[in-house]
């Protein structure tokens, strides 16, 4: 980042263009600001001497945009200093019209506010907001005015200076001049590796500030070109910017984790930079389609209830949202569009939100780090080896062994650990206790997504009173710090403000009109003791055994089990098929496939500098295991996870969609890589 003291004429001269980040909010200084502005140059002509009056800072970074026309630089902050400095020197150029000094005219508009022999909007100054764009084109070419705050602005500089009595081209030429070259600007250059979105926070006190999300967005559309931009934004960004609200930024985390790779909320920008370094607009606008596809899977993630149709996957989603179970999304969006693609049905979509819950809620029972999760579940997929036949049982395998809690775990921790310790694990223990209740299967079940006033309640109270000290007897108060949270102890009800602290007899009383059959438990025990506590822990625990069931060992006890043999008889590669006998084999041979298909694509990547540790020309880079495909040497030393992730690597930069290549296994003949 660099700083340094400028000027506006040295801020505007020659052939660049301050662009106003994209779909920002609009002009927005007043009658007030104009006014102080006006008063700063007056007082300057009217004493020359005077020190150059301090008109604020602005902060540019390079705006990688289409290639054409001027350089272009994104405006971070200084947009309403530098727009209204363009609306009153537009004014001054007018206001020499009207007193017939037409070459200052010519000489306003040629130095400060048009760059020559550049066509339409690539010879303004300043590119506002899209909301702003046309009324500042109709005030700089001298068009129709149209109703807008820069309009007001503009007329009433005008204004002021048609009403002075003394006007005359040497009084604008002093005025201009002053605003080019005595309104002294700290001028702040970002460079490639600074973050304009932190410069932005820390410099812009007021007013609404960037969002991660807003990054994010100008980025993209800065890499359309211009006349694109609107559509691609109607097209693409606003359906997910609507659906996703303030979840829009982690959707774009997750979505760039989807392969696997660990991305911190502070590196989003970044890692987006460094995927589309080298992208065209048409490969850019292919990154927002599936952004967009990807958005739309999410928003069925937060909001289930409103955006998915499907209403056991509904259900199955919404329980997964009220545990923040967000770790598990990036994983879910190849899930949702391998479904989406015909590669997964949606029973094996259902049954993966089952595996989840299970291994979440057994994790959090038994108290396994939850950081863990964080490297454990986004690379899964391509761990699997991709969507197929087996995807479920792979899935399973993945998630079970010493990774999820087995049945002996399980339920002891749900006899003795502290279910309702922290805000987590009530929200969690809520689901649970939910789950056990409609695992009864009454006929009046009851709808937990309405019904705001059900509350957890603990039988036991969690201020022990003279009354429950004689209830437990003796080491009442050792009991009481074991047994208080555990599952034993808690039940769902709609009159917790009524129970409170009360006697276990007041208790009972109001849970025999309970509709909930948790509560039905105690219509039998007259004294809830320690044991009776330690009783009924039991009993749901078996039905909690019952409703999360163990995730890898039920999952590797089915006859279609994932073999770690497990090999390959063939690969397709849109709508052909070839015969291999390895999975090297049939990395080969589908890049092989894909060069006769797209003769040169290889080399073209190998040019581009991309897939370094897959391509090269160099035949002394990869020693221990390589093949020669279409003139280039292809990396073959890889375990066959990494194979197959290096294909994919390939068939994204080279354009091919997932869906028109894989690998074909002994009677699976549908299975994908």
């Amino acid at each position: 980042m660099q700083a340094s003291e400028t000027t506006i004429r040295k801020l505007i001269e020659g052939s660049k263009q301050y662009v106003i980040p994209l779909f920002q909010r609009p002009y927005s200084w007043n009658q007030k600001h104009w006014s102080t502005l006006w008063q700063d140059v007056m007082e300057l002509v009217d004493e020359p001497a005077r020190r150059p009056h301090f008109f604020g800072s602005t902060v540019t970074a390079p705006a990688k945009s289409v290639p054409q026309g001027v350089g272009k630089w994104l405006l971070i902050d200084g947009q309403q200093r530098l727009t209204t400095t363009q609306l009153l020197l537009a004014a001054l150029r007018d206001a020499a019209v009207h007193v017939g000094a037409d070459s200052l005219a010519q000489k306003i508009e040629g130095q400060s506010l048009l760059t020559a022999y550049e066509d339409g909007d690539e010879q303004l100054k300043v590119l506002p907001t899209q909301g702003d764009r046309e009324a500042f084109r109709a005030i700089i070419r001298r068009g129709t005015p149209l109703a807008s705050r820069l309009t007001d602005c503009y007329s009433s500089f005008l204004s002021r200076l048609k009403g002075r009595k003394e006007l005359s081209g040497d009084l604008i030429e002093r005025l201009y001049l002053v605003v080019v070259d005595r309104l002294s600007l700290v001028g702040i250059t970002c460079d490639e590796q600074d973050n304009p979105h932190l410069i932005f926070e820390s410099l812009n006190a007021k007013g609404e500030k960037l969002t991660a999300g807003d990054l994010i967005r100008n980025f993209l559309l800065m890499r359309i070109h211009v006349n694109e931009q609107q559509s691609v934004f109607d097209q693409y960004w606003r359906p997910i910017q609507d659906a996703l609200g303030e979840q829009l930024t982690e959707f774009v985390r997750h979505y760039l984790m989807k392969e696997g790779k660990i991305i911190k909320s502070a590196d989003i920008y970044f890692e987006l930079k460094d995927r589309l370094a080298n992208s065209n607009p048409d490969q850019t606008k292919d990154f927002l389609a599936d952004l967009h596809r990807h958005g739309l899977y999410y928003s069925r993630f937060i909001d289930p209830i409103k955006y998915e149709s499907n209403q056991p996957l509904a259900t199955a989603l919404n329980r997964l949202r009220i545990i923040e179970a967000t770790v598990a999304y990036p994983m879910l969006l190849r899930v949702f569009d391998a479904v989406d693609q015909k590669a997964l049905t949606t029973e094996q979509q259902f049954e993966v939100l089952r595996i989840l819950e299970s291994f979440l809620i057994r994790r959090s029972v038994c108290g396994y780090p939850s950081h863990q999760l964080r490297t454990i579940l986004p690379p899964i997929f391509d761990a699997i080896g991709g969507a197929s036949d087996l995807f479920v049982s792979g899935v399973r395998k993945q998630l079970g062994g010493k990774r999820c809690p087995d049945d002996n775990q399980f339920f002891e921790a749900l006899l003795t650990q502290p279910l309702y310790a922290n805000a987590m694990r009530g929200t969690r223990l809520r689901i649970m206790l939910e789950r056990i209740e409609e695992s009864f299967d009454h006929k009046e079940q009851v709808d937990f997504v309405d019904s705001k006033n059900i509350q957890i309640e603990h039988i036991m109270p969690q201020t022990l009173t003279s009354n429950w000290i004689d209830e437990l007897g003796e080491g009442a108060q050792d009991l009481h710090a074991r047994l208080i949270h555990t599952l034993g102890n808690l039940t769902l009800t709609g009159y917790n403000p009524e129970l409170s602290n009360q006697p276990y007899s007041v208790k009972k009383s109001v849970f025999s009109k309970s509709k909930f059959e948790l509560n039905r438990h105690f219509d039998k025990i007259e004294n809830w003791t320690a044991a009776e506590i330690k009783k009924r822990a039991k009993s749901l625990a078996n039905r909690a055994l019952k409703i999360w069931p163990d995730v890898g060992r039920i999952g590797l006890a089915i006859k279609d089990a994932v073999e770690s043999s497990l090999k390959p008889v063939a690969v397709r590669f849109q709508g052909q098929t070839q015969a291999i006998k390895t999975w090297r084999a049939g990395t080969v041979k589908l890049l092989e496939m894909l060069e006769t298909a797209n003769p040169g694509i290889l080399a073209n990547l190998v040019a581009k500098g991309v897939l370094t540790t897959e391509l090269t020309a160099d035949p002394h880079k990869f020693p221990r295991s390589k093949t020669i495909v279409g003139g280039v040497y292809v990396n073959t030393h890889a375990s066959v996870q990494e194979l197959k992730r290096r294909l994919r690597r390939i068939a994204e930069q080279a354009g091919v969609k997932e869906s028109d290549y894989g690998f074909i296994f002994p009677d699976n003949p549908g299975s994908n890589a």
